[in-house]
């Protein structure tokens, strides 16, 4: 049975309502007016724009690099913004404003050095590119490693942050983030039908009327500023960019006119359920919410594998 994309729609749009009406009424905590609109609100708007930024960016990155296993940590967009909002922290930057600029500086930093490392002459190889964005990430995450051995007693309270959690949310942080990441998704969203173009090869792109290499950079940096914006509000937060592209497409097919906004919405109402369990599920202590993603999204993972072994994703 094809879904129509009214259908789709208004699935995503139900779903999205219940999910939410349920997160703002489970907690540790009694439901008060004041609990409700200082805590949780900001928290489970928090947890919608996040997913919906990392689901958007898997779609892109795994377009992009025609590679099913590409998300923003496969290039090290991720990890550059995690290091950003360390260096912040350790500079005892207070505004998130100006933590999320270092995150993204440091993030389209990653991008821009992951770019020049692939780039061959006026080309960019998928493979290359893949290489150069393991290889910086992998030093990103030592750099990270030595200022928390180094500045051990300013760091530690980061460390909770990186793992993943939605706990610090406020009001101005949701605001923050939604300002960046709703408007950066659309941008992306208008441009999706490019998206389809490129993945046919850029020979084909170019017989089509697509400069390949201008979009690529456009949606380079795109995913940039949505995973930094991301990260700043939430930590690293893995397998939400992974997972919803894939299932999504299993349902939808290839095509990125509904693929992309449909992933946007889906990752949005996936990390509000995972941070419902995270903090509900030990309460009263919390598990970061990075740890439930992981401790769901890895089986789904070797699911989707062994469904489709043999064949591509």
């Amino acid at each position: 049975m094809k879904i129509t994309s009214r259908q789709l729609g208004v699935g995503l749009l139900v779903a999205a309502l219940v999910v939410s009406v349920l997160s703002l009424a489970v907690g540790p905590a009694q439901t008060t007016w004041d609990i409700l609109w200082q805590i949780r609100l900001p928290r489970v708007g928090l947890g919608f724009v996040v997913g919906m930024a990392l689901a958007a960016a898997g779609v892109i990155l795994q377009s992009l690099l025609r590679n099913p296993l590409a998300d923003a940590y496969l290039l090290g967009t991720s990890s550059g913004a995690s290091l950003g909002v360390l260096l912040a922290s350790l500079l005892h930057f207070k505004n998130i404003l100006g933590i999320q600029c270092f995150a993204f500086a440091c993030a389209l930093a990653t991008m821009l050095i992951v770019y020049r490392l692939a780039r061959i002459g006026t080309r960019i190889p998928v493979a290359t590119l893949i290489l150069a964005g393991v290889t910086v990430s992998t030093f990103i995450n030592a750099i990270v490693f030595l200022v928390f051995s180094l500045f051990y007693r300013e760091s530690f309270s980061a460390i909770f942050f990186l793992l993943g959690s939605l706990a610090n949310a406020t009001p101005g942080m949701a605001i923050s983030a939604t300002v960046v990441i709703i408007p950066t998704v659309l941008v992306a969203c208008r441009y999706r039908r490019a998206l389809d173009v490129l993945s046919q090869g850029d020979e084909t792109a170019q017989m089509l009327g697509v400069h390949p290499e201008r979009i690529k950079r456009l949606f380079f940096v795109l995913s940039s500023l949505i995973v930094a914006a991301a990260v700043t509000a939430s930590g690293m937060i893995g397998f939400v960019g992974l997972i919803v592209p894939h299932l999504l497409r299993l349902i939808l097919g290839p095509g990125h006119r509904r693929l992309l906004p449909a992933s946007a919405i889906t990752g949005g109402v996936l990390l509000m359920a995972m941070d419902a369990v995270a903090r509900t599920a030990a309460a009263p202590s919390e598990i970061p919410v990075g740890v439930v993603a992981a401790l769901f999204g890895t089986p789904f993972f070797i699911y989707l594998l062994r469904r489709h072994k043999g064949g591509a994703l």
